[in-house]
């Protein structure tokens, strides 16, 4: 940092919180919501932005009727802005590790994720590492969002970039999964003369049944009905129960097969190309415990793909 570029910074802002409001306002396009994380009204944000646009000589939002919208500059100073503060956060986050936290590492995963792969392996996870304290940060449904306060994550189809490493965890793979209660009572999926119950997850699936019936020429499926839940993880729980058929996606139901909680439902397969992904940013530097981690949680995965293949 170059001699009085501080001083420069302070002359640039009328307040301090100035930053942190205009964060806020543009990352939820809100004044109201901006209020709400700051506890002030909508009318002391409004103003304070104001008094930031003045200072800077130059408008930051656009006030339309329908709602607020990024200038050029605004977008700008929100790109600067936001990564100051995540280079911010990270550099906290290490101080507090630093402080007693070291051995701590946090994963960002799908709630599925945890309980059906990772859940089966904490004995072996404790034996390999017994001074590693894990925290998991869960994620309903899909494995997607932000993951820069974390030190892993598992993400689908999230190649490296400038910002964030990538290392390939699996290839995804679907079949269809039942319990052998269920298919000692109704079948597999390719008995189209029986009534099916399929489990399913409640809003937009990536590859809902319909999807991996047609992509795997399996459209004939009787189907008396659906069993819908808002998380995936509940989807699984159901086909283990025997009450439903379930599309398991093998990475994370590969443990239930390999231990017959599940069996295959029917010899369909759909390998749609795209990977899963463990991931953590750049922002702030890999630590040597996360690193251990995450080789530890591929070297895992490969193992089971494997056994699964063999079966």
């Amino acid at each position: 940092m170059k001699p009085g570029s501080e001083m420069s910074l302070r002359k640039s802002l009328p307040s301090p919180t100035a930053l942190f409001m205009f964060e806020a306002a543009a990352k939820n396009l809100s004044f109201t919501k901006a209020g709400t994380e700051f506890n002030v009204t909508q009318s002391a944000v409004s103003r304070m932005i104001k008094r930031l646009e003045v200072h800077l000589g130059t408008e930051l939002f656009n006030r339309n009727p329908t709602g607020l919208e990024l200038t050029s500059d605004g977008a700008e100073l929100f790109k600067a802005v936001s990564s100051g503060f995540r280079t911010i956060e990270a550099g906290l986050e290490d101080l507090r590790s630093r402080q007693g936290n070291a051995r701590r590492v946090t994963i960002s995963l799908s709630s599925a994720f945890a309980m059906h792969w990772f859940v089966p392996r904490v004995d072996r996870f404790q034996e390999r590492f017994p001074d590693i304290d894990l925290r998991f940060q869960l994620v309903k449904g899909e494995p997607l969002g932000p993951f820069d306060d974390v030190d892993l994550a598992i993400r689908y189809n999230h190649p490296p970039n400038t910002e964030q490493h990538s290392w390939k965890l699996a290839e995804e793979v679907i079949v269809p999964v039942c319990s052998v209660l269920y298919r000692e009572q109704h079948g597999s999926l390719d008995d189209f003369a029986r009534g099916h119950v399929c489990a399913k997850q409640s809003g937009q699936m990536r590859i809902p049944w319909p999807v991996f019936l047609d992509k795997t020429n399996a459209i004939d499926l009787n189907i008396d009905r659906y069993l819908t839940f808002s998380d995936y993880a509940l989807v699984v729980q159901a086909a283990l129960k025997g009450r439903a058929l379930a599309l398991g996606w093998l990475h994370v139901v590969g443990s239930e097969l390999l231990e017959e909680g599940l069996v295959r439902a029917g010899p369909q397969c759909l390998k749609t190309g795209y990977d899963y992904n463990v991931v953590a940013t750049k922002a702030r530097p890999l630590r040597d415990v996360s690193s251990q981690v995450k080789d530890w949680i591929v070297g895992e995965m490969t193992d089971m793909m494997e056994q699964v293949s063999a079966r």
